[in-house]
């Protein structure tokens, strides 16, 4: 199948359902998500869940659009730019819809992950990264675009890789294990960290 032409963008306002469509299609057996979000129409709730992400992060957002619709996202965490408490609040309702009475448990999984993110020197975080038909080259371009504005920022990337399958992919991109965050009663992530590469010349 040939790749198809995309377009690497941030997204509007009115995208944000396609985007947590897009992301919660291709997070559908990730097993990280599974284990914090409630079986019960699972697909509504990640997509609420990725609907609030999306929301939060709209300086770091970007889609690939591919035939006219949204094949992909990324959303990165950018220094300086940490969401404020008005806004989480006023998106909160899509995280009780996420998590329902489950939202206790998925609060402290969220902790332990927090608790490992490094707070210095200064990174791009790589919160999310989808794409909802794999195959196509789409995670590739998105990665390779944040990191090429990582770069031109003389920033490093940190990034918790959900899925042990991931890692050797990352790793090929530059990203090198710095330890595992075990979820209680659930899944390990990867915790993952690249230096800034330098433009040659």
């Amino acid at each position: 199948m040939q790749a198809p032409t995309l377009e690497i963008r941030r997204p509007l306002r009115s995208e944000v359902g396609a985007v947590a469509g897009a992301l919660a299609t291709a997070f559908d057996a990730d097993p990280v998500t599974r284990h914090m979000v409630p079986a019960q129409d699972y697909r509504r709730r990640v997509t609420s869940l990725f609907a609030f992400e999306t929301l939060l992060a709209p300086r770091g957002s970007w889609v690939a659009v591919a035939d006219g619709a949204i094949a992909g996202a990324a959303l990165w965490g950018l220094p300086g730019h940490k969401p404020g408490l008005l806004a989480t609040l006023r998106h909160s309702p899509l995280l009780l819809r996420a998590f329902g009475r489950a939202l206790p448990a998925a609060y402290r999984g969220l902790q332990v992950i927090e608790s490992a993110h490094p707070k210095s020197p200064r990174h791009w975080y790589l919160q999310t990264l989808g794409a909802a038909v794999p195959g196509r080259g789409v995670g590739g371009a998105l990665l390779r675009h944040g990191l090429a504005r990582a770069d031109a920022d003389g920033l490093p990337t940190y990034l918790e890789s959900s899925s042990p399958a991931n890692v050797p992919i990352y790793e090929r991109f530059g990203f090198r294990p710095t330890r595992d965050i075990v979820l209680p009663g659930g899944p390990t992530l990867t915790a993952m960290w690249r230096e800034p590469v330098s433009s040659p010349g």
